[in-house]
């Protein structure tokens, strides 16, 4: 969240009014966190199947994806925000418009996941209840204050940190020099990569949750997975990012390789991240190849050269991936399990879940999918696009949607938890 949530659409000084490309990269940045939350969920239910490579396959795709979508998502945000931004623009119809555009699907997701939790185990307390919904509950570092409801908007939590600070930190880096704005770039990708270490290894929870939701073991303990992942002011490095790379790309001062080239830069990075420890690979180990992709692909749209990531299903997937950010691990948790649950009932379908068929694990993948889509599409047509357009600001041109909240647990590793114990 960057997560979905903010429009890349907008005029600028280079003409171009939608960046396509970063459209179509939240919708792989979307699907990377639902392929995850798959994945971890059938591994923590003791599920394995028959064909060692399409296992394998997967844990190469979806083990630790989530994560590294999440720090994208983060990149974006702070990237889309200062793209579209208008000059001029005041800071009341700014926040105006990042209410509208997030609030109410944050709103309905919340209030849907309530009645679940109520109803499957019990009632959340009003502190947690009400930390949710003023979207603070990332500052606390407890896993049943920013995990208990969807599992997914601690993000959304950051996201609200960051729209608080955007004004004065645009204002900041407008000012900044060209050579300043890397410099700040180079300094906040050194404290993403060894402030969390420091954390870690200098203070611990006096009171650390008794069962975690996540296991944290792997990842830094408590104070180091929630420090590292979940803590606002510290996500706040790749947002700062994503401000400095797009004043660059608008100033045309930037200098990166092209597309293809950061293409090869991200599979690369994606085979190291597989072998990171601690966490490495939730924040760190993917951020410097997406801070390169990130502006190659803006200059690619502004410049009308080659992007893969303009294709049409995946773009229109980008629009609707704020919506699908925040319902389908609500869908993959309780409708489809409650569909394998009567399916296991009636004996089609094994118990608890013993080696499965390659076939059935990518065909619960595709259905799982299906069903979060078009839960996605429903909650967008009848709940986001309309009160956008009902709640922005009356004097301010309507904006094609880029969503740049974002999206998880690792959201993604919430939800495998939560699908576990059922």
């Amino acid at each position: 969240m960057s997560s979905p949530a903010v429009g890349t659409a907008a005029k600028t000084n280079s003409g171009v009014t939608h960046l396509v490309s970063l459209t179509g990269l939240r919708g792989i940045l979307a699907l990377m966190v639902f392929g995850t939350h798959f994945f971890l969920a059938f591994v923590m239910a003791g599920g394995s199947m028959d064909s060692s490579f399409v296992q394998e396959v997967f844990h190469v795709l979806f083990s630790r994806s989530g994560g590294t979508a999440v720090s994208c998502f983060f990149l974006l945000s702070g990237f889309v925000l200062t793209y579209i931004a208008r000059p001029g623009d005041s800071t009341r119809s700014f926040y105006r418009r990042r209410i509208a555009k997030v609030y109410p699907v944050h709103l309905i997701s919340t209030a849907i996941a309530f009645t679940l939790v109520s109803v499957r185990y019990e009632v959340p307390g009003a502190e947690v209840t009400l930390s949710h919904l003023f979207l603070v509950q990332s500052w606390v570092p407890s896993q049943w204050y920013y995990l208990t409801m969807t599992g997914l908007d601690w993000s959304l939590s950051c996201e609200a940190f960051f729209y608080l600070c955007f004004p004065v930190l645009l204002l900041a880096l407008t000012r900044a020099r060209t050579w300043m704005l890397y410099a700040v770039s180079a300094c906040a990708v050194f404290l993403v990569f060894f402030l969390p270490y420091v954390v870690g290894h200098t203070f611990t929870l006096l009171s650390p949750d008794p069962v975690e939701m996540v296991p944290t073991a792997g990842y830094g303990g408590p104070i180091g997975y929630w420090f590292a992942y979940v803590f606002p002011p510290m996500r706040m490095a790749e947002f700062v990012i994503g401000i400095s790379l797009a004043l660059l790309v608008r100033r045309g001062a930037w200098r990166g390789p092209g597309v293809a080239v950061c293409l090869v830069l991200c599979a690369i990075g994606w085979g190291v991240n597989l072998h990171l420890d601690s966490y490495l690979p939730l924040a760190a180990g993917m951020l410097i190849p997406f801070a390169l992709l990130i502006p190659a692909l803006s200059t690619a749209d502004i410049n009308s050269t080659w992007s893969p990531l303009r294709w049409k299903p995946l773009v229109w997937f980008g629009e609707i991936s704020l919506s699908f950010y925040v319902s389908h691990l609500l869908v993959q948790e309780e409708l489809f399990s409650r569909l394998w649950n009567l399916g296991m009932r009636a004996g089609l379908l094994p118990a608890p879940l013993p080696v499965l068929s390659w076939w059935v694990a990518v065909l619960s993948f595709l259905a799982q999918f299906a069903l979060a889509v078009l839960a996605a599409w429903l909650l967008y047509r009848l709940v986001e696009l309309p009160l956008v357009r009902k709640l922005r600001p009356k004097d301010v041109p309507p904006v094609p949607i880029t969503s740049t909240e974002s999206p998880a647990p690792p959201a993604h590793q919430a939800g495998a938890a939560h699908m576990a114990e059922k």
